[in-house]
């Protein structure tokens, strides 16, 4: 579910965000400041030689879920800091369902936290990401 308010931003932040689309990540909730994503982890494309996700994908949709709790806080940012704990492998042709909130608002920063679970609730991934405010945006018209 998109909040209402947040309608236009992701419409436009999905279509024009190409890495966004090439990592075929997909947006089951946004919402001010908290986000749920999923990936599907495809073989050859997601996935190592032995048939797990890789960690970069899984990195770039952590950042991705962080970074987009920010931006529909309002707010343009940029990755200062992102420290991730890979706990257990997922396995290629499984959904990772990846759960973003933001846990501290100050004048200069955001800091948001991360999860990843299996469609078995099963945690796969935790982190954290510090994020610089470079200016507020209008949601309405920005992304």
């Amino acid at each position: 579910m998109i909040d209402p308010s947040l309608e236009n931003f992701y419409q436009r932040a999905k279509s024009e965000d190409p890495y966004f689309q090439f990592m075929k990540i997909e947006v089951v909730d946004l919402f001010p400041g908290k986000t749920h994503f999923k990936l599907f982890i495809e073989p050859d494309f997601h996935t190592n030689r032995r048939g797990i996700a890789h960690g970069a994908p899984l990195a770039t949709m952590s950042d991705a879920c962080m970074g987009w709790a920010s931006r529909a806080l309002g707010y343009h940012v940029v990755t200062i800091d992102l420290d991730i704990s890979y706990i257990r492998p997922v396995p290629e042709n499984t959904w990772v369902h990846g759960y973003g909130k933001i846990i501290h608002h100050g004048k200069k920063t955001l800091v948001g936290e991360v999860k990843f679970y299996d469609d078995n609730k099963r945690l796969m991934l935790s982190g954290k990401g510090t994020y610089w405010i470079v200016h507020p945006i209008d949601i309405a018209h920005d992304i």
